[in-house]
């Protein structure tokens, strides 16, 4: 018992540095500890809040509203590693929460994975049919919402093999869902993310498909050989789930592709390009920033814009942008 003790004693020790506050957070009730991966949620769903510093998220300014905490709470539920934390009792949030009132039938899910880089998850519920978009952390209870306040999925769209995090736990939660992936990017437990996706149920080709009503997967390689996307109609604007194809930049504050991250630049220029002409008016992707657009033409003309820019400055080493995050006035950004 002694030696177990000791063990007990010396875990606690190692993690408790992980855990206390980082030196770049503004004093107060919320804080980021040292477990922070950087993924950039919190800091794009309450920008009030949260920033950057030192490669990392921080608190830099402390909420001052109960709809401020709220949104800080949210952040910290979303939070793929329990990074945020706060003293005392949060207010109680649930998730899926819907996004826009302008596309009123996509939720976001919240609960982001470490598997998949903190990737968001989103819920489409229309017609009676439910459909996920790329697998958030599994979670009981949320599981239980779901079922409850949607009905069972009856879709995973799976838009690459980066993200697709807990979707075996999802599909034992949900037997009758259909998982559906590219089949470039199914492998085995053996390769890169680790996770078994030879079972996923629907693979798909480079041929662009209509999954159900309403509901296409288009073909964009470039980030990954089989990255999808999804063009998802709405009861009200049109919403293009992009994954990790494209997405608002918080580091460039435009559009772009995040090539560092990417399997081929060319063939992703020739993919963003192929999305100009969808009816879409609203991009959600898996990482980086939603963005829309007010009309047709300003879509068709950023996302041409996009295209150029990643075929000719793919790392963004020409960007002169301000990033979209803020700083904290104690420290000086790295």
């Amino acid at each position: 018992m002694p030696a177990l003790l000791l063990l007990l004693l010396w875990c606690a020790q190692a993690l408790a540095p992980n855990k206390a506050p980082l030196k770049t957070n503004v004093a107060g009730k919320y804080f980021v500890d040292a477990t922070c991966i950087d993924c950039d949620t919190c800091r794009w769903m309450a920008p009030e809040i949260f920033g950057r510093a030192e490669g990392k998220s921080c608190v830099v300014k402390q909420p001052a509203s109960p709809e401020q905490e709220e949104l800080a709470t949210r952040a910290a539920v979303a939070c793929p590693t329990g990074s945020i934390r706060a003293r005392g009792n949060p207010p109680k949030v649930e998730f899926p929460e819907l996004v826009d009132e302008r596309f009123p039938n996509v939720y976001h899910c919240g609960f982001h994975s470490p598997k998949s880089f903190g990737a968001t998850p989103y819920l489409v519920s229309r017609g009676g049919r439910v459909i996920m978009i790329d697998s958030p952390r599994f979670n009981s209870k949320f599981a239980n919402r779901i079922e409850r306040e949607f009905g069972a999925p009856e879709f995973l769209l799976l838009t690459h093999i980066d993200d697709v995090a807990d979707h075996a736990k999802w599909k034992e939660r949900f037997p009758e869902m259909k998982r559906v992936i590219h089949e470039a990017e199914v492998r085995g437990p053996d390769k890169w993310p680790y996770i078994e996706t030879r079972d996923v149920e629907i693979q798909l080709s480079d041929e662009d498909s209509d999954i159900a009503p309403g509901v296409s997967a288009i073909h964009v390689p470039g980030h990954s050989r089989g990255h999808l996307a999804f063009l998802v109609e709405t009861d009200g604007d049109n919403v293009l789930f992009t994954g990790d194809h494209l997405a608002l930049s918080a580091r460039l504050g435009r559009l772009d592709g995040f090539a560092r991250y990417g399997w081929d630049v060319g063939k992703q220029a020739d993919s963003i390009a192929k999305l100009k002409d969808l009816d879409f008016l609203h991009i959600l992707p898996g990482h980086g920033r939603r963005i829309s657009f007010s009309s047709a033409d300003k879509r068709r003309a950023a996302v041409e814009e996009a295209a150029r820019l990643f075929r000719e400055d793919p790392y963004g080493r020409k960007s002169v942008a301000t990033p979209l995050w803020k700083t904290p006035d104690l420290v000086a950004e790295t």
